[in-house]
C-alpha cells in the first residue's frame, strides 16, 4: 500500500511537466480527432404525435436506426437510444420520415450544430413542422420547417 501511495505521490509531484503531460496530450488528441461531437454518453430522441387536429395517426420511420416504422396515435410517442454507433449506410442516424393522411415529410431529428446541447431531444410532430422542447427559460420550444 505504501509503495502505491509513493508512486502516485511521486507522479503527482511531477506536475504538468512530467508524465501526466503525455497523458493529457493523448486525451486531447483523442477528443479532437473524433468527428462526433458526442464523445461520451448516449443520445435519446423522442417524437410525439402532436398533429394539430388531434385525430390523425402518424407513422414515423428512421431507416438508419432500425429499419422499422412506428404508428403513433394522437399523443403517442416513441423514443430511440443511440450510443454513438455509426449507421450501416453511413447516413445521418436520425433522418426520419413522417407520414399521415395526405402528407409525407422528412426531418433530421439530430444535427450536431443545432442540437449539441441535447442529450434527450424531445420533438413534437405538428402539421406545420417539428418542434423541439428546450430546457431553457427564455426558449421553451423551437419549431422548424419540414425538410
Amino acid at each position: 500500500m505504501n509503495i502505491v501511495y509513493q508512486r502516485l505521490r511521486k507522479g503527482a509531484t511531477m506536475g504538468i511537466f512530467g508524465k501526466s503531460t503525455s497523458f493529457l496530450w493523448a486525451l486531447i488528441l483523442i477528443v479532437s480527432s473524433t468527428n462526433n461531437s458526442r464523445v461520451f454518453g448516449q443520445l435519446i430522441i423522442e417524437v410525439t404525435n402532436a398533429l394539430d387536429n388531434g385525430s390523425l395517426d402518424l407513422t414515423v420511420a428512421c431507416p438508419n436506426i432500425d429499419g422499422k416504422s412506428y404508428l403513433l396515435h394522437p399523443g403517442g410517442f416513441h423514443e430511440w437510444i443511440n450510443n454513438g454507433a455509426v449507421t450501416e449506410s453511413g447516413g445521418p442516424p436520425f433522418l426520419c420520415s413522417f407520414q399521415w393522411k395526405g402528407a409525407s415529410h422528412m426531418f433530421n431529428m439530430y444535427v450536431p450544430s443545432r442540437d449539441n446541447d441535447c442529450e434527450e431531444c424531445h420533438w413534437y410532430a405538428k402539421e406545420t413542422g417539428p418542434c423541439r422542447v428546450y430546457n431553457r427559460p427564455n426558449k421553451p420550444t423551437i419549431c422548424s420547417n419540414w425538410d
